[in-house]
């Protein structure tokens, strides 16, 4: 999603896309979205921008502007209660997007946990490497450089069971599972760890 005069491969754009794209699958009006930009992505858009996107979007998805309807529908009548594709409940949800965000959430977590538990039931097979973080929808796992390529792999096909386990557990339709993974020298990246900055006031080192 491309604003005028920038380019659609531009870094400002790659802002712009994952703002929208973020802010309005869990039910984001204008006025939210132009909140949640500036804060989260350091976009500036006016309401005029943020609406016109709005518009677009659910242009785009249909289906899922259908969803949001009815759980907006259920929400107003008093259901405050979700639950994710295990059945697992929140209650007590007090917004509405909340009420959209919360299955959703709610079902990768789910499949994180399945991916967590398949690192530990299969450690035997790729001993020495440890999951020393777990965020959002990321596992970073710490091993000596010669295991690095045997522990992405363990790690990606366990984050794809997991997932799948959760998403087609059932007959209907497959969701395909996708994981991007990548072996680098630190958290950071392949960016070396900056040294500490040293201070030499008053003589110290």
């Amino acid at each position: 999603m491309a604003r005028a005069g920038v380019s659609a491969w531009s870094w400002e754009s790659l802002k712009v896309s994952k703002a929208v794209n973020s802010g309005l699958r869990y039910g984001m009006g204008a006025k939210g979205l132009q909140s949640y930009a500036l804060r989260s992505y350091g976009v500036e858009m006016n309401l005029g921008e943020t609406a016109l996107y709005r518009k677009r979007f659910f242009r785009t998805y249909p289906g899922l502007k259908v969803r949001h309807d009815r759980e907006r529908r259920a929400w107003l009548h008093g259901d405050t209660e979700t639950r994710t594709l295990t059945r697992r409940c929140r209650m007590n949800v007090e917004k509405p997007t909340d009420h959209l965000n919360a299955p959703v959430q709610g079902t990768g977590a789910d499949g994180l946990k399945v991916a967590l538990a398949l690192l530990w039931e299969r450690r035997g097979k790729c001993p020495g490497a440890v999951p020393v973080l777990v965020c959002h929808d990321e596992v970073v796992v710490e091993c000596g450089a010669e295991q690095a390529a045997d522990a992405k792999a363990w790690l990606k096909k366990a984050m794809i069971e997991g997932m799948d386990t959760i998403m087609n557990g059932t007959d209907e339709v497959h969701v395909p599972v996708e994981v991007e993974s990548r072996i680098a020298r630190s958290w950071g990246g392949d960016q070396p760890i900056p040294r500490r900055s040293v201070s030499r006031k008053n003589g110290a080192r």
